[in-house]
């Protein structure tokens, strides 16, 4: 067993963890269905074989002195649980199916006392299974559940065929970049963001109820969908910005929250891969950090003199993805609040784990089986996902002891007009924007 210091990524984790428990758990969910013969030892060796590659993935965590250490334990393999539902009428074996998935991947884990990755597999029929792979958020981040995914293909086939996999070597461990980042000399980008967020002011969005003292994490989430002529409008007004999709995406959510809150002044969260190293590429880790985006709308800008202001801060931003947020807002002493969170308490992402399409694997049909939305720890997260041909889609969680379905509905509805706003017409000025509201 190896026993290390949490990184600081993990540290902030644990602390929000820890700090807003709710009533579930941070977990990381890879779901598939599938659908032709499945060789069930090969699946479980497969499983247990990306297990043992990744220290990550045998990781747990005890308390010393009231801190957390993780322990990295030897590979031993990972047994998946069977769990036979063939007897069962169809209808009642879809209702169990949907009841297991949840119970694994909607659940409440103690940190140092449950299991925090898991491998479930449910035979619906002799050509039929679900498989549930599942991982704390402490261990790992969205990249991490694609590269399991890979992996997992790859171990199958070569397990069908009593081979060793080939899978790409891995030269470090988590560990070492938990060593890493604890030895780099991040002083001027540490002073780059504690002098552009000093003084940075909490967004007062209205909310439909009082907020609670103590933040209870219980979310649901809103699906607004929008064509494809929005989102090629939007690409087509990145490109005569010179910018990406995503800079205009965030700043027709700055003018939204502007609205709403009535201030040109506050933070928006957005996640980052955080992989700043090619010897990173293929561990399964926490490496992604999240950056703390400062909105200045303030003058009435255009639409577009807005987006330069946003092209100016996310590039900024980018370039110094390496400072764990944790470790700004320790350095600008930014008080703790058990009833919101730090620095922000809206995020913002573009996404691109989208539910696997079906494809093929060693004569098994694979696709991805629903599994629900994950729980939030701020009051709204907006996941944009890039559909070419469906158009864009809009995934809004919110924290339903602040928000009622209905207000949520409307911000996705106002959203979508502020972003066909700016892409029919990014000369006009926000007020304007906002005098046309249909």
């Amino acid at each position: 067993m190896r026993h290390l210091p949490l990184s600081a990524l993990q540290q902030r984790f644990w602390y929000l963890c820890t700090a807003y428990p709710g009533d579930a758990s941070p977990i990381l969910v890879l779901n598939w269905r599938l659908r032709g013969p499945l060789d069930v030892p090969a699946w479980e060796s497969a499983v247990s074989a990306v297990v043992d590659r990744h220290e990550s993935l045998r990781t747990g965590f005890v308390l010393r002195d009231g801190e957390p250490v993780q322990v990295v334990m030897p590979p031993a393999g990972l047994g998946t649980e069977l769990i036979d539902l063939r007897d069962l009428p169809p209808e009642q074996r879809d209702a169990r199916t949907a009841e297991l998935m949840r119970a694994r991947t909607h659940r409440l884990l103690d940190l140092t006392e449950d299991p925090l990755v898991g491998s479930c597999l449910l035979r619906l029929a002799d050509d039929h299974h679900v498989w549930c792979f599942t991982m704390h958020h402490l261990l790992a981040d969205g990249a991490s559940l694609r590269i399991v995914g890979r992996e997992i293909r790859a171990a199958y086939l070569a397990a069908l065929e009593g081979a060793v996999p080939d899978l790409p070597k891995l030269d470090l461990q988590y560990g070492d970049f938990a060593q890493w980042q604890a030895e780099q000399d991040q002083a001027a980008d540490l002073a780059y963001w504690c002098e552009r967020l000093a003084g940075a002011p909490s967004l007062e969005l209205p909310t439909d109820l009082p907020r609670p003292e103590e933040k209870s994490a219980h979310s649901a989430e809103h699906i607004h969908q929008m064509g494809p002529e929005l989102a090629a409008g939007v690409v087509e007004l990145s490109r005569k910005a010179r910018c990406t999709p995503f800079m205009v995406l965030l700043t027709a959510l700055q003018v939204l929250l502007r609205e709403r809150g009535g201030q040109d002044d506050f933070c928006v969260g957005t996640p980052v891969a955080g992989r700043v190293r090619a010897e990173f590429e293929p561990v399964v880790g926490l490496f992604a950090n999240t950056l703390a985006l400062r909105a200045d709308l303030s003058g009435d800008p255009t639409f577009t003199d807005l987006l330069r202001r946003t092209r100016t801060t996310v590039i900024g931003g980018l370039q110094r993805q390496s400072v764990p947020l944790g470790r700004i807002i320790a350095t600008l002493g930014v008080a703790r609040d058990p009833g919101r969170t730090q620095l922000f308490d809206v995020v913002f992402s573009m996404r691109n784990d989208n539910p696997v399409l079906a494809s093929q694997l060693g004569g098994l049909e694979v696709e991805g089986f629903p599994h629900g939305h994950a729980k939030v720890l701020h009051d709204l997260v907006f996941d944009i996902w890039r559909l070419d041909e469906a158009g864009l889609r809009a995934g809004i969680r919110y924290d339903t002891a602040l928000f009622r379905p209905d207000t949520v509905h409307e911000l996705g509805r106002r959203y979508e007009q502020i972003l066909s706003a700016a892409v029919a017409r990014p000369g006009d000025r926000l007020s304007e924007m906002v005098a046309s509201r249909g």
